[in-house]
């Protein structure tokens, strides 16, 4: 025990270390002990509220699944649905099975009792009372129906949701009470954490009140004594805790000997410190002699520093105004002016300033020639003269101020005066060895003025040459012996594309790799250059080469430039001859492409005639050669008329008949057409818009879709899928046409819609083709406001794509009928359809009239004939049926010419239309739906003279 307290005693981090672990466990245990009481009523309310969940859960899947079952047994009743029927078993096994989960969780006497009443009910209502009811039901007794829910089975249903709902709220009840009673231990557990916390607290300050005393007392007594030393008092019976064996002790101990220490050396640091006072006089006073040399060391570096700079500026550029600026700007530093200007004499309007107003450099330049300054005309030397400073000059200073102004002549070569300097200095004057300087300052500036000089004459003429050079369209390059670039122009940089017009200086190799890298055959090319260049035997002087990425043929030929007898160099001409090498080759392949395709049905037409005139044939032979001589007159019409077409639209001779055109049927009629030569094909129409009406000629777009179908045909040789896909799209319809064949090349896309352009490869020569019908589509695609458009990827297939403007409903009928004061008749019992159908017809500019009943509606319509009838066919019952007032409307001369669109439930559609319905819809369907169609019929009525095509979602209908 003494072994214990010596160990603490010797440390006050250990001290207090064991008082604050004591306080530390004494608080855990505490928690610890509330922390497991909270938990168990916390978990013990978790259970209890887990049950009733349970149970509150089972009670509300029982009246929903009994609700259920008492509205399938009605619905059963009063619609005679078998599905209806279906559900209500299905919903007794069901709630058999929650009775069961009821029973495995219901523990307490008032579940029992409620289980047991559950079960009584069950097997009263399903077994009994529905059983007997469904029954009679089928058998046609609905009396007997009537009867059993009058004789207490309605009264059976509402006791028992009555007791359902009691036993769901008990569960509720007893849920709140054990949320209340989970709070009233909460509560008295937080006062007793309160309690712990404030008992805890007051430890807390015991411990701290007694390590307070034990460290701040002695503290004190050492900070007592260090400030009294501090104050020169002697050391006189002080008294320090040295007895103490801890850190305190320590510390007094030390201190006290510290004490004694400073003061036995206190005499001497002072005798020192009188010495060194005298060293630090001394040091002062070479340090004012240095600082006086190096201000003024500092002021000749800076006026060194300002010439090099005036001296830099004059010679870094050769631009004109850069240069003046920098010379007004560093005479100015050099001269420790505020203000000055430089003016070239011949060229006025050519100057610089610093310091000065605009308005004061235009004075300054309009008595240039008169005045004071007439005076550097005549002696050519720099001047002086002081003058009084002016109210603005002087600013905020009233007493009187002197200015220094200094005129320098800057001499050319022929001592005449090019320049004129004016420079201001305040308070001090302008000295002879100033002027000296500055005067040689001034020929630099003159020499400066002279280099700029030559510099822009010769650039002068260097621009006009390159502007001679860029105009040319021919790409010009000038070279040296060593075959290094001197000058190209803008033509030959789009070849070299790393350098720029003008004189640029590259080598050889550099220059040459560059364009080799764009030519297909560069050892060609490479060999010319070398030859031109290197080689003094009279060979070829010009080349022709082909650029692999931009498809162009380039013609380049060389000539030697002489001055006098001795050459500088040599040029090289770029000519751009792609033009004329692709006519050239275009009219080749075109008389080679026209001669096969007219010579082969020719030999076939000239081939069958000949065996018809010199031989007996039996008649079928006959008649299968007539039919071969027909089809190749066909197929050469066709290729005439491609010939006609595009002479007739490149001269706008071409007419076309537009109206409104669904291009649906127009795109079936060329795919069966098609189908007789596309045996290995799937042809496949997508169609993703009901808005597939376009303002167009129809023989010119079946010819667009005939041409893009059979094209697709013929290049897919191995067979596969086409797909004609029809979206809308940004405002537009679109129609892909798919293939999965041999794919374009690349390179081809920019060429394909261009006349006569067939691709160049084998597999494609072999299918044979003018290279005039994507032409054509292009042109009629283009008089439609349309476009066409191309992407493929070779081996995969391609994909073009039409695109026309679209034509809503709204442009429709903005275009084709205006609806106002159009009546429509609704006759329909449901209330809530009828108010629907209203509310669209009258959205779509109608005058709707409602009627329930066929009697109202045939008396009403005799006194206001309605434009149209939509009709029901289930009316209400006892009265007339919708097919009733069909067959009176179609028999009354008054009504025979009133469309009448049959909107039902029942799909008898065939029906419908045999007895004089223009259209059937089966119900549900989007109200719009009808609009359009009336629209349609309507739209039929008053252009009966035109062949109109059907509005969208008809053949949907027509489907149904």
């Amino acid at each position: 025990m003494k072994n214990i307290k010596k160990y603490f005693q010797k440390s006050l981090q250990r001290q207090f270390a064991g008082l604050l672990g004591g306080f530390i466990i004494l608080f855990f245990f505490g928690s610890a002990i509330l922390g497991t009481y909270n938990q168990l009523i916390t978990r013990e309310y978790e259970r209890l509220k887990l049950t009733l969940d349970k149970k509150e859960e089972c009670a509300e899947r029982l009246n929903e699944q009994f609700t259920q079952a008492f509205f399938d047994a009605r619905g059963y009743f009063a619609f005679g649905r078998k599905e209806f029927k279906q559900s209500f078993y299905a919903q007794r096994e069901v709630v058999q099975d929650s009775i069961k989960q009821l029973k495995l969780i219901g523990n307490e006497p008032e579940d029992e009792v409620f289980i047991e009443e559950a079960e009584l009910f069950f097997s009263y209502y399903f077994d009994d009372l529905a059983k007997n009811a469904i029954l009679a039901f089928e058998n046609g007794d609905n009396e007997a129906v009537v009867l059993a829910s009058e004789n207490g089975g309605t009264a059976a249903i509402e006791r028992f949701q009555n007791q359902l709902a009691q036993y769901h709220q008990s569960i509720e009840n007893q849920i709140d009470t054990a949320y209340d009673d989970l709070k009233k231990r909460e509560m008295i557990s937080r006062l007793f954490y309160v309690a712990f916390i404030l008992f805890i607290l007051l430890i807390l300050m015991f411990i701290l009140r007694t390590m307070g005393r034990k460290i701040g007392k002695p503290l004190n007594e050492v900070a007592s004594a260090a400030e009294k030393f501090s104050q020169d008092e002697k050391v006189i019976n002080w008294k320090f805790a040295t007895g103490r064996k801890d850190e305190i002790g320590t510390l007094s101990r030390a201190f006290e000997k510290m004490i004694y220490s400073i003061q036995e050396k206190e005499e001497h640091l002072v005798a020192q410190n009188e010495e060194l006072q005298a060293q630090q006089d001394e040091l002062e006073y070479q340090q004012d002699e240095l600082e006086s040399l190096l201000e003024k060391m500092k002021l000749r570096e800076k006026q060194l520093e300002h010439r090099n700079q005036f001296i830099h500026g004059i010679s870094n550029s050769l631009d004109k105004h850069e240069v003046l600026n920098s010379i007004v700007k560093s005479m100015a530093l050099v001269m420790n002016a505020v203000r000055g200007m430089i003016v070239l004499v011949n060229d006025r309007q050519t100057y610089a300033s610093f310091g000065l107003s605009e308005h004061g450099v235009k004075q300054f330049i309009q008595f240039i020639d008169n005045g004071i300054h007439q005076r550097l005309f005549e002696e050519k030397e720099p001047f002086t003269f002081k003058r009084e400073l002016s109210p603005p000059e002087k600013g905020f200073h009233e007493e009187n101020l002197f200015s220094y102004d200094i005129f320098l002549p800057v001499l050319s070569a022929k001592q005449e005066v090019e320049a004129i300097m004016v420079f201001s200095r305040f308070g001090k004057a302008f000295t002879a060895d100033e002027m000296e300087e500055y005067k040689s300052l001034t020929k630099q500036i003159s020499i400066s003025l002279q280099k700029i000089h030559l510099f822009e004459e010769s650039e002068k003429d260097r621009r006009m040459t390159q502007d001679i050079l860029n105009n040319i369209q021919e790409g010009i390059q000038l070279v040296d012996k060593q075959g290094s670039s001197l000058m190209i122009n803008s033509q030959m940089t789009k070849l070299l594309t790393e350098q720029q017009s003008g004189t640029h200086l590259a080598s050889y190799e550099s220059w040459r790799n560059q364009l080799l890298k764009q030519v297909e055959e560069p050892k060609e090319l490479e060999a010319f250059l070398d030859n031109v260049l290197f080689q003094e035997e009279d060979q070829s002087k010009s080349i022709t080469y082909h650029l692999k990425d931009k498809r162009k043929v380039i013609q380049v030929y060389a000539e030697a430039l002489f001055h006098g007898s001795k050459q500088l160099g040599t040029i090289f001409v770029h000519r751009d001859i792609t033009k004329e090498f692709e006519v050239d080759q275009m009219k080749s392949e075109f008389v080679s492409t026209v001669s096969h395709e007219l010579r082969t049905p020719l030999s076939s037409v000239l081939g069958f005639t000949e065996l018809m005139l010199n031989k007996e044939l039996k008649p079928e032979r006959q008649q299968k050669y007539l039919m071969t001589i027909y089809q190749e007159a066909k197929r050469l019409t066709s290729l005439i008329n491609d010939f006609l077409d595009v002479q007739r639209m490149e001269s706008g001779r071409q007419t076309y008949d537009k109206r409104y055109e669904d291009i649906v049927p127009i795109i079936q009629s060329v795919i069966d057409t098609q189908k007789v030569n596309a045996p290995n094909h799937q042809i496949v129409v997508e169609k993703e818009t009901d808005w597939t009406i376009v303002l167009g000629d129809r023989d010119k777009l079946s010819q667009v879709f005939t041409n893009l179908i059979s094209n697709a045909i013929k290049y897919s040789p191995n067979g596969g899928d086409i797909k004609v896909r029809l979206y809308e799209q940004e405002g537009n319809l679109k129609v892909d046409v798919a293939d999965e064949g041999l794919g374009i090349p690349k390179e081809a896309l920019p060429n394909l819609f261009t006349k006569f352009y067939r691709v160049d490869n084998s597999d494609r020569r072999r299918i044979g083709g003018t290279g005039l019908g994507l032409a054509i589509v292009k042109e009629i695609m283009k008089a439609h406001d349309g476009k066409v458009n191309v992407t493929s990827e070779e081996k995969v297939g391609s994909t073009f794509t039409l695109m026309f403007p679209l034509i809503t409903l709204e442009t429709y009928r903005e275009v084709e009928i205006d609806t106002d004061g159009m009546n429509v008749a609704v006759i329909e019992d449901d209330i809530n359809l009828a108010a629907l159908l209203s509310h669209e017809l009258s959205e779509s500019g109608f005058q709707v009239h409602h009627f329930k009943n066929g009697k109202d509606a045939l008396k009403s319509m005799k006194n206001e004939k309605p434009d149209a009838v939509v009709l029901d066919i289930m009316l209400e019952e006892g009265g007339m049926s919708g097919w009733d007032i069909l067959k009176k409307m179609k028999e009354d001369p008054a009504f025979t010419s009133i469309p009448i669109i049959i909107s039902s439930a029942l799909e008898e559609r065939e029906k419908g239309i045999t007895l004089g319905a223009t259209d059937y819809l089966v119900k549900p369907y989007q109200p719009s739906q009808l609009s359009k169609i009336i629209l349609h019929i309507l739209l039929k009525q008053e252009k009966s003279g035109e062949i109109l095509i059907p509005m969208p979602d008809e053949e949907e209908n027509e489907d149904e």
